[in-house]
């Protein structure tokens, strides 16, 4: 991932994580601690900041993501934790292994004690709705067979409805360049088709229609139909349907970026020309 702890200004640590603290206050600490980070004269490290996050990381993942990992707004993926690790102990084998496990364990955690709170929210609707102890009505053999009826049909339109769902999707696949990228909602506002040559990073962002959280999935850069560029992601909270890609500057031709997901390809196009070029030519 890095070159020898040697060659590089950061400074690992051997100090190994601290127990009992949950997935963000361990985060924290490794935060405002700098683990890893550039050092002060005195030894003692430079809290870590978005900005220097992202160049520590070579870029991906980019400042936005770890913006939203230090707001608690979204956590790092377990592959994310991973380079982390790295991060904050470098080459020292036994100090990051306990680092990663910590993280990781602290982060399953965190996740149960979400959905934990996600079950028990309508248990307690539920539960206050039946101590506002509504009338009770009775109802004739005839108006309970009607409701019957009407209940299985909707059960079975249910059925048919789930059983007749379509394959995975990826739709909405839109590329842009920061002009037309929404910081706050990572999403282009429009597809740009056409591109000026010196462009130098594009965004694209795409929405997921019935694909599972935690599916894998596959995107390529293809320039003048030969792949120049690929990653594997995962659905998850590290990219909610948006990514960059910084080759430098973009070459003039033909772009094609692939999404592959569960088998299924879907594409977007789009082009670099020349500078100087107008619509009419």
């Amino acid at each position: 991932m890095r070159p020898t702890d040697a060659d590089l200004p950061y400074k690992p640590t051997t100090q190994h994580p601290p127990e009992g603290l949950d997935f963000w206050e361990l985060f924290d600490f490794f935060w405002v601690r700098g683990f890893g980070n550039i050092q002060h004269d005195d030894g003692t490290w430079k809290p870590w900041t978005a900005a220097s996050l992202e160049t520590a990381l070579d870029g991906s993942p980019d400042k936005r993501s770890i913006e939203n990992w230090r707001s608690q707004a979204n956590m790092p993926s377990p592959a994310n934790l991973h380079k982390l690790s790295w991060i904050i102990a470098g080459e020292d084998r036994v100090a990051r292994t306990a680092w990663y496990e910590a993280l990781v364990a602290a982060r399953m955690s965190e996740k149960r004690k979400e959905q934990a709170a996600s079950k028990s929210a309508p248990e307690q609707h539920l539960v206050d709705l039946q101590n506002q102890q509504p009338k009770r009505y009775s109802f004739s053999p005839m108006v309970w067979a009607a409701g019957a009826l009407a209940l299985g049909g909707l059960a079975v339109g249910a059925w048919v409805a789930f059983s007749g769902a379509s394959s995975p999707a990826v739709q909405n696949i839109r590329i842009c360049d920061a002009p037309y990228f929404d910081d706050d909602k990572n999403d282009c506002t429009q597809h740009v088709s056409v591109f000026v040559e010196g462009v130098d990073e594009v965004f694209l962002s795409f929405d997921f229609e019935g694909v599972p959280n935690g599916t894998p999935f596959d995107r390529w850069w293809i320039h003048n139909g030969e792949r120049v560029a690929g990653r594997t992601s995962f659905n998850d909270e590290a990219w909610p349907g948006y990514t960059f890609w910084r080759p430098g500057v973009l070459q003039v031709g033909q772009y094609v970026v692939r999404i592959v997901v569960d088998g299924e390809v879907f594409t977007q196009t789009f082009f670099v020309q020349p500078e100087g070029f107008t619509e009419d030519e």
